[in-house]
């Protein structure tokens, strides 16, 4: 791997703590030699009725949970390790144990936090903040993001990204006019699908080592005029190819508003995946040409929820509405055989209404129902209409 771009990131980071008008976060609350777990689980039922999936088999109702231990150990003033592990039910009820994260933070300073290891990716707000399930509103993921439980027929442009490496997290404090959040990072990056006969499509999922000699860069920067405000804006590059020639950049935007009874959030996130291909000669004797196209998938998704409570009725305090609605695109037109035709089936758009009842404030028992419209009917899941319902209690501790 290349080291010198990933050398002056960090010089580059530690120059910008050295500002004068940054203020002190808030330390740690863990003692020196104290392992801690915290962590969350769920359980949820699925009613999918008359859905199928791509070999055209029934799905039938079904009963999913996980649970997610957190484990957190200070050695030090300046040294905290964390790791989580998910432990889950398949559909098919098989046990399912995943390392999601294990990493070590060096507390730089008052204001720097250096992150090695593998971690969530602060590539907008979802992934890194809102998919445990007791914080994330809804029973299901927004339709941007596959994984974590799937989603359904609309397979989701992007998964909550994890990577090992290293990251930067700085602070700056404007007193009254808020805070500036800053992440720059340096880590293995995305990787080429192996697929019979052609170059597959980008994979993103972590992978012992690295398949060419080159790292993914990123980072996210956020104003937040707390506790209401926070517009963040990320980006996502690096090579994929095991050649190292192509190229697959992504970019989030994020923003978030919390008022005393209600919350309005949403993403808008955009990715571009060099791919290269060879056209065949059509007469003997001429040579094949060969091509590089760039493959595109945008989305977003914006979220509402609003509290009972408002209406001053003590029997509703713990009652909370949420709709929220996604939509997903590729520009892929089928006019090769490659990877990327199974976004074909998979891009629509779909809607998410809910409520949420708090059994306690890091416990909720949430009922939802969702409708998605798959935009080519031909594809995928053979044009069957995609609803859902959930109930799911869910719980942090």
């Amino acid at each position: 791997m290349q080291l010198t771009p990933l050398t002056a990131s960090v010089i580059s980071a530690f120059l910008i703590t050295a500002a004068p008008t940054l203020y002190a976060q808030e330390s740690s609350v863990l003692d020196i030699g104290r392992l801690a777990i915290a962590g969350y689980g769920d359980v949820t039922y699925i009613s999918q009725n008359n859905m199928q999936d791509e070999e055209g088999n029934n799905i039938q109702n079904n009963v999913v949970a996980r649970f997610v231990p957190i484990f957190l150990f200070q050695m030090s003033e300046k040294i905290h390790i964390e790791a989580e592990l998910e432990f889950s039910t398949n559909a098919e009820g098989e046990t399912e144990t995943e390392l999601e994260y294990a990493n070590m933070h060096y507390f730089f300073n008052d204001n720097t936090v250096i992150t090695a290891g593998k971690f969530l990716l602060p590539f907008g707000q979802f992934g890194v903040n809102l998919h445990p399930s007791w914080i994330n509103k809804a029973a299901s993921n927004p339709g941007l993001y596959g994984g974590h439980g799937g989603n359904g027929s609309l397979g989701g442009i992007t998964s909550i990204l994890g990577d090992t490496g290293i990251n930067i997290t700085n602070t700056w404090n404007l007193g009254y006019a808020g805070r500036i959040f800053t992440d720059f990072y340096a880590v293995s990056g995305p990787r080429q699908e192996q697929e019979e006969g052609h170059g597959g499509g980008v994979e993103m999922e972590v992978k012992k080592g690295d398949n060419n000699d080159t790292m993914a860069f990123g980072g996210r920067v956020a104003y937040a005029f707390l506790p209401e405000w926070e517009v963040g804006v990320s980006y996502y590059s690096g090579k994929y190819s095991d050649d190292g020639d192509l190229n697959y950049d992504a970019y989030n935007i994020d923003f978030n508003w919390i008022g005393s009874y209600a919350s309005v959030r949403g993403e808008i996130f955009g990715s571009t995946a060099e791919t290269e291909g060879e056209d065949e000669a059509l007469e003997e004797g001429e040579t094949s040409e060969e091509w590089v196209k760039d493959f595109n998938k945008n989305g977003w998704y914006i979220q509402g929820t609003w509290q009972a409570r408002q209406l001053g009725k003590t029997w509703l305090n713990p009652v909370e509405f949420v709709v929220r609605y996604s939509d997903i695109e590729s520009d892929f037109d089928g006019s090769i055989g490659h990877d990327f035709e199974e976004d074909a089936g998979k891009m629509g758009s779909r809607i998410y209404y809910g409520v949420n009842y708090w059994l306690e404030p890091s416990a909720v028992l949430k009922l939802g129902a969702e409708s998605t419209s798959i935009d080519n009917e031909g594809a995928g899941h053979g044009g069957i209409v995609d609803d859902r319902i959930f109930l799911q209690l869910a719980f942090g501790f």
